[in-house]
């Protein structure tokens, strides 16, 4: 797809859209993960999309985006890679979006390695994005991820402008994160936060700390050190829109915090299935 055509088959190119359980992602069914992209054109350093549609196969579940941008400045990785690294960031939207991964999708492989990547710093752009199921839909109006590096960790910058979702009053309508990944290649790894900003309503939500990822909650670890603005503010905007549970849970939640300034600050720990919040454990374990 990416060798000189003639203009007659590069239209065609164009037209066709490329399915990824087929050809992007090979080690990924039909029947777990679906993937078109149209409107493809390559350049120096990557290449651009107009259209992406893809779905969860057996859900409601789907993802479509109107402008693609992938690129690696250091022209490092090709372009093929380039849209398998696309590919996987659609399949963990959508699983993202779904609150878990699919039965269908269970031990499946992704097709990308981290050797893939490296040495380069690919990142993918991506504009006018909707995650939709029947009765709630989730817009944002630009996002992109970029690997700052890739070797030997992980380093990741995430961000996301114009978000609505129409189901969680609470969505964040900008949000941004630096993020390193330790361990890549390893069984276990561990996902630092250095930084993690967000903005709902006239609340700021900023972040930090390490979670260490398991096969369930009670295998992973967390401690983590979060701090909303106007939290008596975000309550009242939310009271009469929010299901009564998630306005009580965010009162609760600051009760149990500390105040600085305008802020209010919580440590969030995890650690054999028991939460903690600013050190005192919650009644219940996690499973």
């Amino acid at each position: 797809m990416f060798t000189r055509l003639t203009m007659l088959a590069a239209t065609a190119a164009l037209l066709i859209p490329a399915v990824a359980s087929a050809s992007t992602l090979p080690d990924m069914p039909a029947s777990c993960f679906t993937y078109e992209l149209a409107g493809t054109q390559s350049g120096a350093h990557g290449l651009t999309a107009k259209t992406l549609h893809a779905t969860l196969t057996g859900t409601d579940i789907t993802l479509d985006i109107r402008g693609i941008s992938l690129s690696d400045p250091s022209g490092h990785v090709q372009a093929t890679t380039l849209e398998r690294f696309n590919a996987v960031a659609a399949y963990a939207a959508l699983s993202a979006f779904k609150g878990g991964i699919s039965d269908a999708c269970k031990d499946q492989g992704l097709g990308i390695n981290s050797s893939d990547l490296r040495p380069g710093t690919p990142q993918a752009a991506w504009t006018d994005v909707k995650l939709a199921r029947p009765g709630h839909d989730m817009t944002i109006r630009k996002a992109s991820i970029q690997a700052v590096q890739t070797t030997p960790d992980l380093h990741l910058k995430v961000e996301g402008t114009g978000i609505h979702d129409t189901k969680q009053p609470l969505m964040p309508t900008q949000l941004s994160a630096d993020l390193t990944v330790q361990g890549l290649d390893t069984a276990r790894q561990q996902i630092t936060i250095n930084a993690l900003h967000a903005v709902s309503g006239t609340s700021t939500i900023d972040g930090k700390g390490t979670i260490e990822p398991g096969a369930t909650a009670s295998t992973s670890a967390a401690d983590l050190h979060v701090g909303v603005t106007n939290v008596e503010t975000l309550i009242g905007q939310i009271r009469d829109t929010a299901p009564k549970k998630v306005v009580a849970a965010l009162t609760i939640a600051r009760l149990m915090g500390r105040q600085s300034g305008d802020a209010t600050l919580w440590d969030i720990g995890l650690s054999g299935g028991v939460v903690t919040v600013n050190r005192i454990p919650l009644p219940f374990s996690v499973p």
